[in-house]
């Protein structure tokens, strides 16, 4: 009897010890928050941030779970996407998402840490019948449960949504409209997307454009310093007239700018004018070109070309020699279909580093940053501040005394110009080139010792990628502008497309290796994802190769 009781008391104590075992493992995991935020942009296309925040709230060191956080239907739009954790880091995930979010650091005890995956997405706007239809993120989906969902939709100043999405809130900004909507214990789920209307009358401030080029050229002044001369057409997609531009200078706000020429759909070339910049922005509304209101009208092309002095900060002189130090993001926050950096010297300058040229098409996201130098040919004495009339007269005499070696005829061949079928063959090349050395990244990373793996190793396979990509996309340009029929050119521009694709690929994959090999990611996460990235990139190569031969075929036609 005495052991019954003793054996009893023994249960009792092991069911009482059970839940309190199940409370102290409840406190192995942090509370996890999302908050998502879908911005639209003034000219067209929007940014999603998704951000993961994680809570310890036990008394030990915890380290959070991986998350999936998705974008749903708008995964097809993707352009680009980064993630902060705390620095800036590849996402993870196919390009369009879910994106796999990970902290490889222990939170301690009641601390907090964050995530934030961004989103860059293109063509959310369409046109129907004169309302401008937008596809928007309303949640997104999520791989846990959550604590708290947070989700936002931010519009431009004084731009509405025919009806507000359902379950969110209204606020008017100072500088936006945004729409809110907060959960809390949400489940796992799905992504929800919705296509809003902008009504008619709200579109002041919302105008998306489609910005077909953009040419940014430095060249010199007579004194030496350097001038800034930028060239861009687009076309007004939004409903309203575009009464102004906004810009990025490489100048102070207070920089006044010299418009050049405009160009509607009726050419028309005024007399250069200069004009204070407003708020960042250019006015188009002395530009009326005919129209019968002033500013682009709705469905317009338009061409502006403008220019001003380059500020103090982006370059320097030293030894007769200026160098520049110029963004590469472009002048206009939008997809540019083509974007070149370009210098053009006066007769007695000479290039010392060249300019990057043709960039390709860019996203409103780019970085980085192009070095540019050059020089008076005979010397240059800006280093003591040579006044201007100064260096006019050094130039003057430099043109004087200048030795212009003429090339009699039998002494120097003729440089002849390439043909379509010669240009597309060197530039079949440059990508064949750059395809090479794609597929050789993955044995050659392989290969390599696991101890030997940094962030400069990769840094520098990136810097192969991007090297060989300016050389083909020069010789693309190139190809392009000896385009003689309409055929030709499609093809040309498709090439460009699924280059860039292609380049997307192969980065991503690259950025998949170093998050495995600089243990940012798990092994069995690793081996789940690549196959996925592998194949992206294999179709993305197998459609540029039959593009390229598809364009000689063309090129020897004409």
């Amino acid at each position: 009897m005495k052991r019954l009781a003793s054996a009893a008391l023994l249960l009792l104590l092991v069911l009482a010890f059970v839940p309190a075992m199940g409370a102290v493992h409840a406190q192995g995991a942090p509370s996890i928050e999302v908050k998502s935020v879908y911005t639209l942009n003034t000219y067209g296309f929007a940014v999603v941030n998704e951000t993961v925040i994680y809570t310890n709230n036990s008394t030990s060191p915890l380290t959070p779970p991986s998350v999936e956080v998705g974008i749903g239907s708008l995964s097809s739009l993707v352009a680009a996407c980064s993630m902060y954790v705390p620095q800036q880091e590849a996402c993870s995930g196919p390009s369009g998402g879910p994106y796999a979010v990970a902290y490889s650091g222990s939170i301690p005890p009641g601390n907090s840490t964050s995530v934030k995956v961004s989103v860059l997405l293109n063509n959310v706007v369409t046109n129907e019948n004169g309302t401008l239809q937008v596809s928007a993120l309303t949640s997104p989906s999520v791989s846990t449960k959550v604590a708290s969902l947070v989700n936002q939709i931010q519009l431009p100043q004084s731009t509405y949504f025919e009806a507000t999405p359902k379950g969110f809130g209204e606020t008017n900004n100072p500088t936006n409209t945004t729409y809110s909507f907060t959960e809390t214990n949400v489940p796992t789920q799905a992504a929800n997307t919705t296509v809003a209307y902008i009504p008619k009358g709200s579109e002041g401030s919302f105008n998306p454009l489609r910005v077909f080029y953009v040419n940014r050229t430095v060249t010199a002044l007579p004194s030496g310093d350097p001038l800034i001369t930028d060239e861009i057409q687009f076309e007004n997609l939004g409903i309203q007239p575009l009464t102004s531009l906004s810009v990025s200078i490489l100048g102070p706000a207070s920089t006044q700018v010299t418009i050049l020429t405009v160009k509607g759909n009726e050419p028309v070339l005024l007399s250069p004018t200069t004009e204070p910049l407003s708020n960042g922005a250019i006015d188009l509304t002395p530009f009326a070109l005919g129209y019968p209101s002033n500013g682009v009208q709705s469905g317009a092309n338009f061409t502006l070309r403008f220019q001003y002095p380059l500020g103090a900060a982006y370059y320097s002189v030293k030894g007769g020699e200026v160098t520049l130090s110029i963004p590469e993001a472009p002048p206009v926050k939008a997809f540019i279909g083509s974007y070149s950096i370009l210098l053009s010297l006066p007769q007695g300058a000479r290039q010392a580093a060249a300019p990057p040229g043709g960039l390709g098409a860019v996203t409103p996201w780019q970085g980085g940053e192009a070095t540019i130098s050059y020089a008076i040919t005979a010397g240059w004495f800006l280093d003591g501040g040579v006044p201007m009339a100064s260096v006019v007269f050094i130039l003057l005499l430099i043109g004087l005394f200048a030795v212009r070696t003429t090339a009699s005829p039998g002494e120097e061949e003729e440089e002849e110009e390439e043909t379509s079928s010669e240009l597309a063959s060197g530039m079949i090349t440059a990508f064949d080139e750059k395809t090479n050395v794609i597929n050789g990244l993955w044995p050659e990373i392989d290969g390599k010792d696991p101890n030997e793996f940094d962030r400069a190793y990769f840094d520098e396979l990136r810097g192969r990628l991007d090297s060989l990509r300016s050389k083909a996309l020069q010789r693309l340009n190139e190809t392009r502008q000896k385009s003689a029929s309409q055929k030709f050119s499609e093809v040309v521009n498709q090439i460009q497309a699924t280059e860039r694709e292609v380049d997307r690929a192969a980065k991503d994959k690259l950025n998949l290796y170093q998050q495995y090999h600089l243990r940012q990611m798990r092994k069995e996460v690793f081996d789940r994802l690549l196959p996925q990235y592998s194949k992206r990139l294999e179709r993305a190569l197998n459609q540029l190769s039959d593009e390229l031969h598809t364009v000689q075929r063309e090129a020897k036609l004409l």
